[in-house]
């Protein structure tokens, strides 16, 4: 249940945050190239919220299982080195996401009073999107591991059966 309501409260806000740059980007170039008028604003927020809808994106791409991976050595192991090295994989990136969401949470402080250069917001909110990210992955990343540890791998090193997920 918390997972299945944290999935879609994450598909909300990348929707929102899509619509918002879309919206913003479009107006942007209709002002510009129409109008000979551009918005100050859109190029910054744009990229601000670019950043948000990826760290956002990548946790819902780690609940899937959907980020790239390169398998033309383990597919030639065995399975129980298959799936050694699955759970090596997600293993690792647990503990690249638990370093990154720590110097993500060092960084926040000094962003605090660092302000955009064409609005007036603190950049504290979109440095924000690095722990608050991270978090989201990790919290996705541990179901994933079980299943890793637990699970049926196929060809391509990816849990078959996920009867026991929590999503």
């Amino acid at each position: 249940m918390f997972y299945r309501l944290l999935s879609k409260l994450i598909e909300v806000l990348i929707v929102a945050g899509a619509t918002i740059l879309v919206t913003i980007v479009t107006c942007e170039v209709v002002l510009r190239y129409l109008f000979g008028h551009s918005l100050i604003f859109t190029d910054e927020l744009s990229r601000y919220l670019m950043v948000w809808i990826v760290f956002l994106g990548s946790a819902l791409a780690i609940r899937d299982e959907a980020h790239i991976r390169i398998n033309i050595l383990s597919r030639r192991l065995p399975h129980q080195f298959q799936r050694l090295m699955t759970v090596c994989s997600h293993g690792l990136t647990l503990i690249f996401l638990v370093i990154l969401t720590v110097e993500g949470i060092k960084i926040l402080p000094r962003q605090l009073y660092q302000m955009c250069v064409t609005f007036n917001a603190s950049m504290f909110w979109f440095y924000l999107a690095i722990p608050v990210g991270c978090i989201l992955m990790i919290i996705f990343q541990l179901p994933v591991i079980k299943s890793a540890i637990c699970g049926k791998l196929n060809e391509a090193g990816q849990v078959e059966e996920r009867k026991d997920t929590v999503w």
